[in-house]
Parts: structure tokens; sequence; C-alpha cells
């Protein structure tokens, strides 16, 4: 199955993106959006025929794991920093998304904001490009000025990741596939290795999925299609997730802790957590999957820097379906085009 995706043609963004470690953070936030197992009631007991009153129902008892996210639709708040320093949490916030799972578990919208959208700052920082929101004023900062974008949006979670934490991901993973909507092939420049990424889906696996979601260059429409494929991978990353907790649940536990001190998690949602929500994961498909980008109005220049053009109508029907807890009515208006 493919993800609810399509493109138009366009300009490529020109400024360098370092590579973060998004996919990480986005495969254990979100690695639960599915249905919570519904409790099933214990027989009722049967009175003694020599009693006159029935004896009482037992209380349901409720089999398989507990949903630990907040009722209702829930929205986290995605980081990956340009930090080379394992752990540091500090620098740009050079790849920004949102995963909202819909108040039955049955639906996943990611929505990736391109790096170099020019906004509004919270913190009385004047406007610039939002990833310099996070260098300027921190986590608190950078949450209030996506959820202003989005018209006061409720962000329930922040996960943040470092640079090498998508490595230790990925390996953990034994790698994982993805979709390639744009075949190429990339030349790393360290140690002249050519990587093939034609195949698709492409299967990535140790520095693979790193180089994969850091090419900008090559691609038809440069960073717009970086975004896309962080979401593609993130999607992989999910579904292999989902072939372990079937496979080997226990292995679940190891796997979050290989990389589990990459990560800085705002919001009550611990390991084990985790766990418990990628054992309900079984029932998410691709198709339940809803991917795209922010809306912008094209391209432009604020004091000699290359920035994209936010639609800010658009943007604000795009915020009231994030609120609503339903993005399937934006989709139904614009599509998912970038």
């Amino acid at each position: 199955m493919r993800t609810n995706t399509r493109r138009r043609a366009g300009r490529s963004v020109g400024p360098r993106a370092q590579l973060t470690a998004l996919a990480v953070a986005a495969a254990l936030a979100i690695s639960g959006c599915v249905p919570q197992a519904q409790p099933q009631p214990t027989p009722t007991a049967t009175p003694a025929p020599t009693i006159v009153a029935p004896a009482p129902t037992p209380t349901p008892t409720p089999t398989g794991p507990v949903d630990p996210l907040p009722e209702g639709a829930v929205t986290a708040l995605l980081l990956g920093t340009d930090s080379r320093t394992p752990g540091s949490m500090t620098g740009q916030a050079d790849a920004i998304m949102l995963a909202q799972i819909s108040a039955d578990r049955e639906t996943l919208a990611l929505v990736s904001i391109t790096r170099d959208s020019w906004v509004p700052l919270a913190g009385g920082y004047g406007s610039g490009k939002i990833n310099s929101a996070f260098a300027r004023g921190g986590t608190s900062v950078m949450v209030e000025t996506v959820s202003s974008m989005f018209g006061g949006l409720e962000i329930d979670y922040v996960v943040q990741a470092d640079f090498e934490g998508f490595i230790a991901l990925t390996r953990a993973l034994d790698g994982f596939d993805a979709e390639n909507q744009h075949p190429t092939q990339v030349t790393v420049s360290s140690t002249g290795r050519v990587v093939d990424f034609t195949a698709d889906p492409v299967h990535l696996s140790g520095t693979d999925g790193l180089i994969y979601v850091r090419q900008r260059k090559g691609l038809p429409q440069g960073d717009l299609d970086r975004t896309e494929r962080q979401r593609a991978a993130v999607i992989g990353m999910l579904e292999r997730i989902d072939e372990i907790a079937t496979e080997d649940p226990a292995q679940l536990l190891t796997v979050f802790q290989h990389f589990a001190d990459r990560l800085k998690i705002t919001g009550e949602l611990s390991i084990e957590d985790m766990v418990a929500l990628a054992s309900l994961s079984q029932n998410l498909e691709r198709d339940d999957v809803v991917s795209l980008m922010a809306p912008l109005n094209g391209f432009g220049d604020q004091g000699g820097q290359s920035v994209n053009v936010v639609d800010q109508a658009q943007t604000a029907e795009l915020g009231e379906a994030l609120r609503a807890g339903d993005i399937q009515p934006y989709v139904d208006q614009h599509g998912t085009d970038y």
C-alpha cells in the first residue's frame, strides 16, 4: 500500500540543512497509533437455586495492554537538531514534524514544517525562519511558535533527537523499508562510496538510512522532497517496530533502551509506556497514515536569506483541522500536495 501523498512541480529550496534524527523521535512517539484493546467482561456468575437474589455481575476486567496516552486526539512535536554532539540537544531544529493520533487511535497524521518557513517567533524574537526558534529560545519557544502557527494547537508531547540517534535506531531495528518516490544514487564525499537508492521500496540499514533522509541535492524539489523522505522513513520504522512487536515483543524493550539516552521527551511518556503502545500497534496500515507538509505560497527573500513563504489562509485551515483532531476534511479540500 502507498501513503496518501501527491506532489506538484516546484522550485528547489537553496539553504543547506544538516541531518537530524527526526525519525527516531517519531517512531518512538507514535508507535502506538492504533485502536486500544477493548475490555472483555468476565462472565456473570450463575446464582445458586437456593438464593433469591442473583449474585452481582463481576466488574469487567481489561485484557491486553492499557493505552497510556491522554483521551482524545494526541499531538506530538518531533524535533531533530543539527548538533553533531551526542546528547547536546542544541542548535537549529532543522527537522520539524507534528504527529497527531486520532481520538479513536485509527488514524495517524504526519505534518512536516519546512525549516525555512518564515513565521512570527514566540518569546519576542520577531519574525524569522521557524528552525531558529529553538536556537533562540529552546523547547518552550519552539513549542509556542509551532502552536501559534496553527492557531493555538495544543501539543501534548515534545520529542527531541540528536544526530547519532538515527543510526542507533536503524541498527537496533536491523534496518527498515521506506517508500522511495525519487530514485537516486548518492556518492558519499568522505569515502567515495556510491549508495544506491533506486529501489522502491528501498531497504535502509546502517548509515544508509541517515544518508537517505539527509539528501536534498538531486531531488526535484530539494528540501520539500526531503521532508517527504523523512515521513517515509518514519512510516517504515513504524512498520518495522510492528514486526518486532509481533515476532518478539520482549525485544522491544531492548530496542528502545538501546537509544533511549539519545532522546529528550517532554511529557509523561516512559520507555515502558512506549513498549505498551507498540504492542497495541498491530492494526496500523499505511493507508491509515496521512502524510503532508504545511502549505507554502512560494519562496522569497528576507534580509538576504532565502525563505519559504507560508500560505497563511490554508495553514489556518490546517490548524483548524488539527485542533479538531480530524485532518481528513482538510485533505478532502486540499489534498496532500506540496
